[in-house]
């Protein structure tokens, strides 16, 4: 066994690392039922009763994503009274999670749906200090029109307008966000004009672009959705045949850190799309 040292990110036991099987993965595939035993690689999210609840009056907003992922990532990156920053607030469960952990958090939407969400657009809101940890669950380009607002990332015109908007939120999640701190991104796939967009995929390439580097890439699924109903599931089986796509296999939850990459993968995508 490897000698063990304190945690330079987080308040974990490693001398009791064995405490968190179970509790913390490492896993990159996340499930939200199986009826067998999860075969080695999988996670099978628990249905935690201790962590606090979506309110009921938020429930019905559109892209809420589950409270496992605030709860993993703020555990594994962050330290006790560490400073999180949720920078699409939606339902709030960020702060609700993050103050559950004794930690710090603060947390913005353009349109906020609790009072203790500050009213401000992540592409130019500024922090006093900065944070151990940020995360981000944007829309999926217009999948869901949320407002007529030109800064509402739902209501960019284009692919291009989409990617310039996230990009700005980007660079100024930079100017906040510590030394080798961590930024979780959560986006899938989208299909639009007969063509699937790997969307997350394209964001994350935005931030590999600008000082990240990509330390882990979790897969989870969608879990129960309305598309998943019986009801639904033979219209969307109909046209997946028809159109000749598919079901889409979840969510992409990518954990970002705030480095230099050692292997050089900004000069890699600056190659890739070089303009002859």
């Amino acid at each position: 066994m490897e000698k063990i040292e304190k945690s330079k990110i987080n308040s974990l036991d490693f001398d009791n690392w064995e405490d968190y099987v179970g509790d913390l993965t490492t896993n990159a595939r996340w499930i939200s039922s199986l009826n067998e035993k999860p075969l080695f690689g999988n996670w099978l999210i628990p249905k935690r009763k201790n962590l606090p609840k979506i309110p009921d009056d938020v429930k019905s907003h559109h892209g809420i994503w589950i409270s496992e992922i605030p709860y993993q990532t703020i555990m594994r990156f962050t330290k006790e009274n560490d400073l999180v920053w949720s920078i699409f607030g939606g339902t709030g469960i960020d702060y609700d999670i993050a103050t559950f952990l004794n930690r710090r958090c603060i947390i913005n939407d353009l349109f906020p749906k609790r009072d203790f969400i500050i009213e401000a657009d992540s592409s130019n809101f500024k922090l006093n200090e900065k944070a151990k940890l940020v995360l981000a669950h944007p829309p999926y380009w217009d999948m869901v029109h949320y407002t007529e607002d030109e800064n509402d990332g739902s209501n960019q015109k284009s692919l291009l307008d989409f990617i310039r908007w996230w990009e700005k939120i980007v660079l100024n999640v930079n100017e906040s966000i510590d030394d080798n701190g961590h930024l979780i991104l959560a986006c899938g796939n989208m299909y639009k004009n007969s063509e699937e967009i790997c969307l997350g995929e394209i964001l994350k390439n935005i931030c590999l672009a600008n000082g990240y580097i990509l330390k882990q890439h979790i897969i989870k699924d969608y879990g129960e959705t309305k598309g998943s109903e019986a009801k639904n599931y033979n219209v969307n089986y109909y046209r997946q045949l028809k159109g000749g796509y598919g079901n889409f296999y979840g969510d992409n939850v990518f954990i970002l850190k705030r480095a230099k990459s050692k292997n050089n993968i900004k000069e890699a995508y600056e190659y890739i799309f070089r303009k002859d």
